[in-house]
C-alpha cells in the first residue's frame, strides 16, 4: 500500500462527514472502530453504496498520520524478504498490463501509477519498454521511487491539466483510491487522459467481503483514518461509469493482500494491539521485542493455511477481501 494523493477540495474539513463525493447523502453509521485515541464509523452513501468514513480527519490531521512510522523506517516501506515478494507481485501486473495494451506506433506507451508506492511496478513496466509516470502524496515516499527507478515522481495533489488530454494508454490506482479526498474527481480527471480505450487498473477492499463482513471493526482493511471511502463491486462499478469508464473485469482473489487481511483482523479481534504485526512487518518494532509481538509472528505462522483457504473460498463465492478492476475508457 502506497500513499494516498488528497483531492484539491476535501469533502470535509474535519468532523462529521458532509457526504459522498458523488454528491448524495449518507445514511446511520456501522462498522463502529477505533485507532488509537480516534473512534470512527462508516456511513453507506444513499446513492452509489459506497461507505464513507465518519468523522473524517481534516487534512492537518491525515498529514500528521502519515509519519514515517506509516511508510516505515528502513529504505523501503516492507522488512527485505517481504519486499522481494512484493516485486514479484509488481511484476506479474506489469506483465499482465503489458499484454493488454498493445505497441503504439512511432512513441512508446505511456502509464501514469497514481500513489507508485517506492516505484516497483513502474520500474518493471520501463524495463519493457514503457514511458513512466508516477506521483506520490509524501516527498520521502517520491524520494524512494525517484531512487529506485531513476525517474522524476511528482509529489502532492496532481492538477486537473497534469496531463493532455488522450495522452496516457494506462493509468494505475493500486489500493489508492480509498484514500483519496474526492475519488470521483480524480477519476474524471483519469478518463481525460487516457486515450479512448485507454486501460485503468483499480485495486481496493471490498466492504462486502466475508472478512469484512465477519471482523467488522477488526477488519483491517479498515485502515482508519487513512482509508476514506470504501468500495464493494457494485458501488465501484458505478463509480467508474459514473467517471467514464467501462469495467471489463474484476478479480476477487489477490495473493498480495486477502489472505494477510484475514490474519491481522484475526489477531485484532484476539485483542491484541491494533495491526501491530503490520507494523513488525515495516521494521518499526522487532518481532522479539515484546513477548505479544512474538506471540502474534507465531501465530500468524500457524494460521497461513487456514488464511489462504478463507481468501481462497471468499473469491469463489465473489466476496473476495479485496477487489481489482480492469476498466477501459469510454
Amino acid at each position: 500500500m502506497s500513499a494516498a494523493l488528497p483531492a484539491t477540495r476535501p469533502t470535509t474539513e474535519g468532523g462529521a462527514a458532509a457526504g459522498c463525493p458523488c454528491g448524495a447523502a449518507l445514511g446511520p453509521s456501522v462498522y463502529p472502530t477505533a485507532r488509537g485515541a480516534f473512534s470512527f464509523g462508516l456511513r453507506p452513501c444513499l446513492r452509489c453504496g459506497r461507505l464513507v468514513l465518519d468523522p473524517s480527519p481534516d487534512d492537518a490531521a491525515l498529514a500528521a498520520a502519515y509519519d514515517r512510522a506509516y511508510y516505515g523506517i528502513g529504505a523501503r516501506k516492507f522488512l527485505q524478504p517481504i519486499e522481494s515478494g512484493l516485486d514479484v507481485f509488481r511484476g506479474g501486473r506489469a506483465r499482465a498490463l503489458d499484454a493488454l495494451v498493445p505497441e503504439t506506433a512511432g512513441r512508446a506507451r505511456r502509464v501514469l501509477d497514481i500513489g507508485c508506492g517506492d516505484g516497483g511496478f513502474l520500474a518493471a513496466l520501463a524495463a519493457r519498454g514503457w514511458e513512466c509516470h508516477g506521483s506520490e502524496f509524501s516527498p520521502l515516499t517520491a524520494q524512494r521511487a525517484a531512487a529506485r527507478t531513476g525517474l522524476p515522481i511528482r509529489t502532492g495533489a496532481l492538477a486537473e491539466d497534469a496531463f493532455p488530454p488522450a495522452s496516457l494508454d494506462a493509468v494505475s490506482i493500486w489500493h489508492v483510491l480509498e484514500h483519496l479526498r474526492d475519488p470521483d474527481r480524480v477519476l474524471r480527471d483519469c478518463a481525460r487522459w487516457l486515450v479512448p480505450g485507454g486501460v485503468l487498473l483499480v485495486a481496493v477492499p471490498n466492504v462486502a467481503s466475508w472478512q469484512a463482513r465477519a471482523f467488522a471493526g477488526h477488519w483491517f482493511h479498515l485502515d482508519p483514518p487513512f482509508h476514506l471511502y470504501h468500495f464493494d463491486p457494485r458501488s465501484l462499478t458505478r463509480t467508474l461509469a459514473d467517471a467514464g469508464f467501462e469495467v471489463a473485469a474484476v478479480n476477487h482473489f489477490c495473493w498480495q493482500y486477502n489472505p494477510y487481511g484475514v490474519l491481522q483482523s484475526a489477531l485484532n479481534a484476539l485483542g491484541f494491539p491494533r495491526d501491530e504485526l503490520y507494523d513488525v512487518l515495516k521494521g518499526n518494532h522487532a518481532a522479539w521485542s515484546s513477548a505479544s509481538r512474538l506471540v502474534q509472528v507465531l501465530l500468524a505462522g500457524c494460521a497461513l493455511a487456514p488464511a489462504f483457504g478463507w481468501s481462497l473460498l471468499e473469491a469463489v463465492a465473489g466476496a473476495g477481501g479485496t477487489i481489482d478492476v480492469r476498466a477501459r475508457r469510454r
